[in-house]
């Protein structure tokens, strides 16, 4: 099943990198190509200006899309899922794209957020790479996972999305904790499963 994925990121970003791979992991029979895969490079643009790049992409032949973007930072906007999704809605159906094959997914409050929540996965990878590090603990709360990347600068000393996150996701044994303590990442893992072609 071809399916396409517009991200805020900037090519071949952090975003990119973690969610096709996590979409691989759950659904093998997932065709992911370069060119179904658009890095808008920021929030405003992904919401104002990604729609013709959809529409290209079902052209293309993909059966669904999705679109991620983090809640936070608001970047001038509201920092309201409901308000991003609508502009979306509303610049998708001026290109008269069919909304059934549009996965919506709104991350609370960051990619990083539910990257923290199994800490599984940072302890792994940092142990991997530094040896002595500490454990780094579960954040199962959506008060524990605010300000993400504080926390794990402050867990490592240092901390650079573009290296450590694809390290770390690698590092989850799986998905199932963060799935259960981050809704919105449990939205896209739930879609996943919904969308992936049986096998008999």
């Amino acid at each position: 099943m071809k399916v396409g994925f517009v991200f805020e990121c900037q090519p071949k970003g952090s975003d990119e990198q973690v969610y096709t791979y996590v979409a691989k992991q759950l659904c093998n029979g997932l065709d992911i190509r370069p060119e179904n895969i658009s890095c808008m490079g920021n929030k405003k643009t992904l919401i104002e200006e990604s729609a013709t790049d959809v529409a290209v992409m079902l052209a293309n032949g993909c059966e669904y899309v999705f679109i991620i973007w983090d809640r936070i930072p608001k970047w001038g906007g509201s920092g309201v899922c409901a308000d991003h999704q609508a502009e979306l809605t509303a610049n998708l159906q001026w290109e008269n794209v069919n909304l059934a094959q549009i996965i919506f997914c709104c991350i609370d409050e960051m990619l990083e957020s539910w990257l923290i929540a199994d800490g599984r996965g940072v302890t792994n990878y940092f142990q991997a790479i530094n040896h002595l590090s500490p454990k780094f603990n579960d954040h199962s709360t959506r008060a524990e996972q605010t300000s993400p990347k504080d926390r794990l600068t402050r867990y490592n000393g240092r901390y650079n999305e573009s290296v450590h996150n694809i390290g770390i996701v690698k590092a989850l044994p799986d998905f199932s904790r963060a799935a259960r303590w981050n809704s919105s990442f449990k939205h896209f893992v739930d879609n996943i499963n919904q969308i992936c072609p049986q096998t008999i």
